[in-house]
């Protein structure tokens, strides 16, 4: 119609486009869990740039996502989960990228039982000329023995799961030059089952490579003295990227790459590139034979002891310090364990503590718990109320490390007359206003908006960084969290804090996403309630420059409590405070024992 507003062009078209490659990325990620750290600034423009509607769409409760969107997510965490399987079953590492697919020559797309492309990535549309939807299978060019190969596994898909699903191999010719491709060029891909939120069978088409094994870093980091950027520059080399491609892929000058290339040709003793590409390969074999099925777990420092509790739950419980000391029990956060840095456990036995470490539900060896995620912390503080009875421990303080300390007041509530006081490290605070959300580090942000707007797309976010850390991507996933903060990426310079560090995130994720899940929907909300509901004193310990939680935030909350509440924050500090400067916990506790017996 005359006078009509093209609906195709301007800010809607940019929207449309944005959208599409929000999409591609959630399906990058699922393939590739390299391409987290893209797929995180996506999804955080996606959410920043509706945040107007967000209040409305939470007030309804109605999801932020429309549901296409949200059926891609189902999609993918679908592709995760057999991701997941298939590596179990070969011992290997998930294939892991820098970027995403659109910035080099790997394709994807899904085929639906009719035999239709009903989605592609950008670089399957530019390497196939893929021009929308239901598109048909014999336009893509196939040979006639590789279409009937994917007919007959199009037919497997009206049959429940079998062996017959094995990935099915097929070569297709690159339609237009592009990516480094040419014209002609074939392109080797594989074809797998997957299904989408409505359980419809399709089939997966993407590129086939060989997964870098977990163990790849460490072998080369002992055999040949590489650093870890070198061992990432190996990574995109064995995918048989160029010099060029790497180096916008990492964000590097090319001269950068080059140079690096020629170092790790030096440290192998490779003359040429092509022989440095075989020489990887030949690890490639290696690792994959000889490196662990799974990461190592984290390792215990204490004594280790468990509790059958009188539902027939199993609490695992570790202990350090003397037998005899002064009861603190340790409530651990989101992404830590119960180990601590050696001076803090010399420190237990100089000045008399005993902490009790119990492990809660999902987090590395600790049993289920499913119940209510809403409920969580309230059957927790059941579980102290419990280990004090039984364990015969009176007037303990209680410890919340990070997320802990919402447990830590949660227990408090539960049993007010039992607790001698509370102390708060490096923890969150009950979210009472949006300017909470504005200091937190990039990476937490983005997942504490979608614990608080679209819960039900949680698990995918939190699998696919899970994804990342056990394909060798824990640098990455701790560079994410601390990269505002210089303190703790100092900190993170000393060996044992960052080990310790790391096997936290092994403790978090040995049972996979379902601990994130739970502490991400409550460290997001208002858990006021439970502070109201002891008087016991507070002493919380905060560094100014945590990424996560802003010391003003922890000011504003011991405010509200006046006398009751007391505030440290430390000035050379950021959220690594217990690992960094674990004396001043023990002030902290040593302060809480003379001021409760003294009153």
């Amino acid at each position: 119609m005359d006078g009509e507003e093209d609906q195709t062009t301007g800010p809607v078209r940019d929207d449309a486009a944005k959208k599409l490659r929000l999409v591609e990325s959630i399906y990058n990620i699922a393939l590739e869990p390299q391409t987290y750290d893209a797929f995180m600034g996506r999804w955080d423009d996606f959410i920043q740039e509706r945040l107007s509607a967000l209040e409305t769409l939470k007030n309804q409760e109605v999801g932020l996502t429309t549901d296409e969107i949200a059926n891609h997510f189902a999609i993918a965490e679908r592709i995760l989960e057999q991701t997941k399987q298939s590596s179990a079953n070969q011992g290997l590492a998930t294939a892991s990228r820098q970027l995403p697919a659109s910035h080099g020559p790997d394709p994807q797309f899904l085929i639906s039982p009719d035999a239709r492309v009903v989605w592609s990535n950008a670089a399957a549309s530019r390497l196939f000329n893929i021009s929308g939807k239901k598109t048909k299978l014999e336009a893509l060019g196939f040979s006639d023995r590789n279409l009937d190969a994917l007919r007959a596994s199009l037919e497997t898909l009206k049959y429940p799961v079998g062996s017959s699903d094995a990935p099915v191999i097929v070569q297709l010719p690159v339609r237009q030059d592009t990516d480094g491709l040419h014209k002609g060029d074939t392109l080797h891909l594989q074809a797998r089952r997957i299904q989408d939120a409505t359980d419809v069978d399709l089939l997966l088409v993407s590129a086939l490579q060989a997964g870098w094994p977990t163990e790849m870093p460490r072998l080369l980091i002992e055999s040949y003295a590489l650093s870890q950027s070198e061992c990432e520059i190996c990574e995109l080399l064995s995918r048989a990227h160029k010099p060029a491609e790497i180096a916008e892929m990492r964000g590097s000058a090319i001269a950068t790459v080059r140079t690096q290339i020629k170092s790790v040709m030096t440290k192998t003793g490779c003359s040429s590139q092509p022989e440095l590409v075989k020489l990887l390969h030949l690890l490639m074999r290696v690792a994959e034979t000889y490196g662990p099925n799974t990461p190592a777990g984290p390792i215990s420092q204490g004594d280790m002891t468990s509790l059958q509790l009188s539902s027939g739950y199993i609490l695992p419980i570790e202990m350090h310090g003397p037998i005899d000391g002064t009861p603190v029990i340790f409530l651990h956060g989101m992404l830590d364990g119960a180990s601590l840095v050696s001076k803090l456990r010399k420190g237990l036995h100089e000045r008399g503590y005993r902490f009790i470490c119990p492990t809660r539900p999902w987090f590395g060896e600790a049993q289920p718990d499913y119940g209510p995620v809403e409920t969580a912390p309230a059957r927790f503080a059941k579980t102290i109320k419990e280990l004090c009875h039984r364990l015969d421990v009176e007037q303990p303080i209680l410890l919340g490390h990070m997320a802990g300390s919402l447990y830590s007041i949660a227990a408090a509530a539960e049993t007010p007359e039992n607790i001698r006081a509370l102390v708060s490290v490096a923890g969150g605070v009950p979210i009472v206003s949006k300017s909470q959300f504005a200091t937190m580090s990039h990476r937490q942000r983005v997942v504490a908006y979608t614990a608080l707007y679209t819960p039900q797309l949680l698990p995918f976010v939190l699998r696919a960084g899970i994804s990342q850390i056990n394909s060798g991507g824990e640098d990455r996933f701790m560079r994410s969290l601390y990269a505002t903060s210089p303190l703790d990426m100092e900190a993170l310079s000393d060996p044992e804090i960052r080990h310790l560090i790391l096997n936290g995130y092994r403790f978090a994720t040995n049972q996979g996403h379902y601990a994130f899940r739970i502490d991400s929907y409550h460290v997001v909300r208002d858990w006021s309630e439970f502070v109201g509901q002891s008087t016991c004193p507070m002493y919380l310990v905060h560094g100014e420059h945590d990424p996560v939680v802003s010391a003003d935030s922890v000011r504003a909350f011991g405010k509200r409590y006046g006398n009751r509440a007391s505030v440290a924050v430390h000035e050379d500090a950021g959220q690594l405070i217990l690992h960094k400067y674990p004396e001043r916990i023990l002030d902290t506790l040593d302060r809480a024992i003379a001021e409760t017996e003294a009153a």
